[in-house]
């Protein structure tokens, strides 16, 4: 990962207000030379992997010492950047007089950050003259272990793919005529070779097509060789001089052989999208000749299932159940001839159940483990693996396949994306919003031009999903994007090993038995459970690296995170840049923060004995500031932070009355848990002052404001002032007579969440004419009657009503929403559904929850949306659903 540290380092030098003044003119020309000898550097870490990989120990030493020269540099470069930008905040006649008096001080810090640049400078020339003695040549090919994959894949037993594997097969001989495709898409390891094998090799599939053929393709080929083995396969003996022909021939002859048959083509690891295009470039190869022909591949990224140039079904393989785990498992480390003769069958069943839940049903792993334990068969050493998981020696054989798939990713920025999640806890749901703030808080997504680096780093999250290296778990209707993931144990704790190899970062986790610490670490995560008693709290000290109440951290830490650890006491860390945290009580935090200069983002979730001093102001460089859960007055300096950008807040919160123009996109505000304010606060002129608050975040994209006690609706007339607004969220306002008109709406809204006390006027006629509304949740409304008109919610997918309990009518025109597929209505006092629910052509799920009056028989519209296909739920619910939006 130095080629990353170097990447990050550069990529921030181009944003420094260092490189704009000319009082720190000579520290400026030193950066400059420093930014050279990166760049010199860069060109090495290029074909620095595979000589570390392979074991060089000059290059790793050469490796560590580049990352840690380029932190440094960062390091340096960005105290002088943060003197110039807190002398850029000192306006006026008194920030003047500030600004001479500290001149004195300013000189001898310039010095000394001069100094300290220069004998970085010293530091890279003799790591560069190291690199040119090395010669750092990339090893030629490296080490794939298809070796290995060969064996798993291509064994002819398959274990818990029976229905699986006549789903496919009943694809494959249907009577469509069309020339079409079925992609198997997996991780891998996932079994996608076994599942194509049998499905190939079936007595249906064998029967139905005239010929087969079937080739592996991996990441390294020649479409020349492919075609030539197709046409071998296919052709048999028809063709003389097979492996003298030009590519084009071949191309040819299989075309017009094909031409008059069935035929099935199967393309087994398939990597690139453009592989399909380059077995046919110049002359198509596989004709469609309307009989039934069809292409049967296997990949691990999404993006290359969908890219052949024909109807394609994706089947998505799915991780193995429980007990056919199990099946696997014993199939491997249990053979059926060995069973007579093992007299302690019932305690390797139990073992062997324990272990086979460790592998989380993919069959890879249950392949891998149960051959190593077919050939140690003694209890003992079942309990040693189970005892020692993940660190069993045959795990490197696992390990390379992992390793295939991260060597295949495009960048290192996206490598030390992936790598960065072995922050989360084992079995974590993980928030990609969090999960992309933290990335760019670590500088690990580019400056792209005209790309926000938010969009960049979403990017990257899809192309993991595609890739499978993670798993999608609840998507974004409102934006159509990965909300929340998950990451395959296995996969996670590779990602753990490679990290630590690299000294990228380090885990200590409790829960694991692993309590090592590596004070040379970057990064360190800390997990613990958060069912420890007070007792055994006490008892994390020395396991986590503590001395006495006190965390012993690295002294050259950039992010520490942190989960459910009962106690800590924040240490001083000069460097720090990420501080994430939950589930703790942290003591000695108001006195060290202030020094965290660098920091980007600043997470404590639900937290307790929390306090925010006045010197947060000083972190010039504070992106994001998240606490969520935690009770804490923020002080009004926060608000003075130039590149902030996202704020998350909870409990009581009193709003400055003047805000500087910041960067601020969004705003959470979760304030439900106080029922009024503190004695002595008026609550009318606190009101007021948010009302004025709000109003001059007009850069805003998302807001979300959440209280008990209502707000008065006038809250609703700041949106006015925030063009930019894409998701907005109040709770609770007052009762209003009629919400505001269209226009007063940002035109970019796509997710509209408001609960009112009472609404008296019908607000459709003003929220349908929001052109890019996708999701609208509304609660409150009191009329008697509701309509929406034709060319209404153009883009409307999820609405959901709740408390329209005076409704009587709803009238539903012929063209109102066109895409709504989700709709939840409840406490209505309707009997009968509105007909115009059958003018809706895209519903496809309809919620009923606390509407006593709507029975399912006998009435017509509910029996009718059932019948075209509609999943109704009439429930009497007591809580509200949660849903993603």
């Amino acid at each position: 990962m130095a080629e990353s540290a170097v990447n990050t380092v550069l990529g921030s030098l181009g944003n420094l207000a260092v490189q704009e003044t000319k009082f720190l003119c000579g520290v400026t020309l030193e950066v400059g030379f420093l930014k050279e000898e990166l760049m010199r550097l860069q060109a090495y870490l290029k074909d620095a992997d595979n000589k570390w990989r392979s074991g060089n120990a000059r290059v790793s030493v050469l490796v560590s010492q580049i990352r840690s020269a380029a932190y440094e540099a960062q390091n340096v470069i960005e105290a002088a950047d943060h003197m110039e930008k807190r002398k850029r905040l000192k306006n006026g006649f008194m920030g003047a007089i500030s600004r001479y008096a500290r001149l004195p001080s300013d000189l001898v810090t310039l010095h000394k950050l001069g100094s300290e640049i220069q004998h970085v400078r010293r530091k890279l020339r003799e790591i560069l003259v190291g690199a040119e003695f090395s010669t750092l040549i990339p090893d030629e090919g490296g080490v794939a272990h298809d070796e290995f994959l060969h064996d798993f894949e291509n064994s002819d037993v398959m274990v818990g793919f029976e229905d699986e594997k006549e789903e496919i097969v009943d694809k494959l001989v249907d009577n469509e005529n069309m020339l079409s495709a079925i992609s198997i898409v997996a991780m891998g390891g996932a079994g996608k070779t076994t599942l194509a094998k049998n499905v190939y090799t079936s007595s249906r599939v064998k029967q139905h097509f005239d010929v087969v053929a079937w080739v592996t393709v991996s990441q390294t080929f020649k479409s020349i060789n492919l075609l030539k083995d197709i046409l071998k396969q296919v052709a048999g003996n028809t063709y003389d001089s097979v492996d003298q022909m030009q590519e084009h021939e071949v191309r040819k002859k299989i075309h017009e052989y094909l031409l008059h048959k069935r035929y099935l083509v199967v393309l087994d690891d398939v990597w690139d999208a453009d592989t399909w295009d380059q077995l046919n470039r110049t002359v198509k190869a596989f004709p469609d000749t309307a009989n039934g022909s069809r292409l049967l591949l296997t990949t691990r990224k999404e993006d290359v299932a969908y890219h052949v140039e024909m109807p394609t079904h994706v089947h998505t393989l799915r991780l193995l159940e429980k007990e056919k785990s199990w099946d696997l498992f014993r199939s491997k480390a249990l053979p059926s001839y060995r069973m007579p003769a093992m007299c302690d069958m019932d305690e390797f069943e139990e073992l062997g159940r324990k272990l086979a839940s460790k592998c989380d049903g993919l069959p890879l792993a249950l392949a891998v483990l149960g051959g190593y334990l077919s050939k140690n068969m003694n209890t003992q050493a079942w309990s040693d693996v189970l005892l020692g998981w993940p660190s069993t020696k045959n795990v490197d054989m696992m390990r390379d396949i992992l390793a295939r798939s991260y060597k295949d990713l495009p960048n290192s920025h996206l490598k030390s994306c992936f790598l960065y999640l072995a922050a989360f806890p084992e079995d974590c749901i993980i928030d990609v919003s969090v999960l992309i703030a933290l990335w760019i808080a670590e500088g690990f997504i580019p400056h792209v031009p005209k790309h926000k680096q938010e969009e960049t780093a979403r990017k990257y999250v899809a192309e993991l999903a595609q890739r499978s290296l993670v798993h999608v778990t609840s998507r974004n209707m409102a934006h159509a994007w990965i909300e929340e993931i998950r990451v395959h144990d296995i996969l996670r704790d590779w990602c753990i090993e490679e990290a630590r190899q690299d000294g990228f970062l380090d885990v200590i986790d409790k829960t694991s038995g692993h309590v090592s610490y590596n004070l040379f670490a970057y990064s360190v995560f800390l997990y613990s459970s958060i069912t420890e008693t007070a007792k055994e709290a006490n008892s994390l000290a020395p396991l986590f690296g503590f001395k006495g109440p006190n965390l012993k951290a690295p002294p050259i830490l950039r992010s520490l995170i942190v989960f459910q650890i009962p106690q800590i006491s924040f240490p001083i860390l000069r460097f720090l840049r990420v501080l994430h945290i939950e589930d703790s009580r942290i003591r000695d935090f108001s006195s060290a923060i202030g020094g965290c200069i660098h920091l980007r983002c600043l997470r404590l979730i639900n937290c307790e004995d929390v306090t925010i001093p006045s010197s947060i102001g000083k972190l010039l460089y504070l992106q994001t500031i998240d606490m969520t859960g935690t009770n804490s007055v923020v002080p009004k300096s926060m608000w003075d932070i130039p590149s902030l950008r996202h704020v998350y807040l909870s409990g009581w919160f009193s709003p400055p009355r003047v805000v500087q123009p910041n960067e601020l996109r969004t705003l959470s505000l979760d304030l439900s848990g106080w029922v009024s304010p503190p004695r002595g606060i008026d609550a009318n002129a606190r009101n007021l002052r948010m009302v004025t608050f709000l109003g001059q975040l007009t850069q805003l994209t998302t807001l979300s404001f959440a209280t008990r006690a209502s707000m008065p609706a006038d809250m609703m007339n700041v949106l006015a002032n925030m063009p930019l607004l894409v998701d907005v969220e109040l709770r609770q306002l007052s009762p209003v007579y009629k919400l505001p008109d269209s226009h007063h709406f940002s035109q970019c809204l796509r997710s509209f969440d408001l609960t009112i006390d009472a609404i008296t006027q019908d607000p459709m006629p003003v929220l349908e004419k929001l052109p890019c509304l996708v999701v609208l949740k509304l609660c409150g409304y009191r009329g008697l009657t509701m309509s929406c008109s034709a060319q209404g919610f153009p883009r409307l997918q999820m609405l959901q009503l709740y408390d329209f309990s005076d409704i009587k009518v709803w009238k539903i025109e012929i063209g109102s929403m066109p895409k709504l597929s989700q709709l939840t209505l409840c406490k209505f006092r309707m009997g009968i559904l509105p007909t115009g629910f059958l003018h809706l052509p895209r519903l496809n799920h309809l919620e009923l929850q606390d509407m006593p009056l709507i029975s399912v028989g006998g009435n017509y519209t509910l029996e009718k949306l059932q019948q075209n296909g509609c999943e109704v739920f009439p429930q009497s619910l007591l809580a509200l659903p949660h849903v993603l939006y």
